[in-house]
């Protein structure tokens, strides 16, 4: 669980980028970080209106190693009620980042976490598949546990996920056995060490020289602000907000929450709900209750 204070540090560097460079974009994070949800609509949006320009890899910083002292902190300041404690923190984030999550059935599946590295050594397991089936897995890891209340923590659970998003289950097991997926882990812990990257989500832009990093969360209009300042040839892809447009993104991704359809095409909360009402009226779209929020998928 990251702060909500964020800082946006630029460095000049010594050259200007060529036009041609792509923006390598390096977010840090962890799967069960509710910070880190907030910035799927930013990465969804890199994804579609800047497929040529943006490449984007993921690192995990492994938020807890041990959530027990964490835990003892709630339990003190709490009175012994830390659940519900924390049950209005995450509403208080939620309500920040406008992801849908659902604590109730978050906190029924906590009683046995221990840590958050599991998860993550489960996603690089992933990634030796090769990166987009890591990006799909982390995203399908993010949604059970934040939204679903799934155990992540668990083995069998990771194992059923890769099957949900078409990632090859025993590879994963595999890759833990034989602990090339721990020190897959093991090197992106020590990239963080090594640049000073204590807090979840950290994103850092990278272009020729040029550096922007933002620790914390943003909402995606500052991630978008961030690209322009690598380069006055950054523009984004036009895509229509139509019936059209929707169906190709929801096709791609599965499922999406408003707030990440208005990312995708640059609208505000209201003006994606609208249109997806619209949508979901002519039986194009469907939505599913998702605690705090919605998420909208294609209708069948």
């Amino acid at each position: 669980m990251a702060s909500t204070s964020s800082t946006v540090i630029i460095d000049p560097g010594r050259v200007r980028p060529a036009s041609h460079e792509k923006i390598q974009v390096v977010e840090y994070t962890d799967p069960y970080s509710i910070w880190c949800w907030g910035l799927e609509p930013a990465i969804r949006r890199f994804e579609v209106v800047y497929p040529e320009r943006v490449e984007i890899e993921i690192k995990m910083g492994g938020l807890f190693e041990d959530f027990t002292p964490m835990r003892d902190y709630w339990i003190r300041m709490s009175g012994g009620k830390w659940k519900e404690s924390v049950r209005t923190f995450m509403l208080g984030v939620a309500g920040q980042h406008q992801m849908p999550m659902d604590p109730d059935k978050m906190l029924a599946s906590i009683d046995d976490f221990r840590s958050t590295w599991p998860a993550c050594v489960a996603v690089k397991a992933a990634e030796l598949e090769g990166r987009d089936p890591g990006r799909r897995y982390l995203r399908r890891l993010r949604e059970a546990a934040l939204v679903n209340g799934r155990a992540i923590h668990r083995s069998a659970v990771q194992l059923e996920l890769a099957s949900e998003v078409g990632v090859d289950r025993d590879g994963i097991s595999r890759a833990v056995a034989d602990g090339s997926a721990d020190g897959a882990f093991r090197k992106d812990l020590d990239e963080c060490r090594a640049l000073g990257i204590t807090g979840f989500p950290t994103t850092e832009f990278h272009r020729g020289d040029l550096t922007i990093r933002i620790e914390g969360w943003q909402p995606w209009e500052v991630f978008d602000e961030s690209l322009r300042k690598l380069g006055t040839d950054i523009e984004p892809r036009t895509v229509r907000a139509d019936r059209l447009g929707v169906t190709e993104v929801l096709r791609r991704f599965d499922r999406c929450a408003t707030r990440e359809v208005g990312a995708v095409f640059g609208l505000t909360d209201d003006e994606a709900e609208i249109l997806l009402e619209d949508l979901e009226a002519r039986g194009d779209v469907v939505r599913r209750e998702a605690g705090t929020g919605l998420l909208w998928e294609l209708a069948v």
